[in-house]
């Protein structure tokens, strides 16, 4: 299973929200997914989405990766 890339910076809200959103839809249970953004309302959103559909919040921006965000797709059931 690959690892599913998504480069949304430059985009605001809620560009990058909506392709995780349509990108984890199309994926597989268990599949990481990259996604880069600078709109700073990404650091509110893509936690708030992966709580709210019990996907698992892998890795946030931090100093040495400032825009990424890694996302995996809740198991099925």
């Amino acid at each position: 299973m690959d690892i599913v890339k998504l480069d949304c910076r430059g985009k605001c809200c809620p560009e990058p929200l909506t392709e995780l959103r349509n990108a984890v839809r199309k994926g597989q249970p268990g599949q990481l997914f990259e996604l880069l953004s600078d709109d700073p309302v990404s650091l509110r959103d893509i936690p708030a989405f992966c709580k709210f559909m019990k996907h698992d919040l892998v890795a946030t921006p931090d100093e040495n990766n400032p825009h990424l965000f890694i996302v995996r797709k809740k198991n099925s059931g």
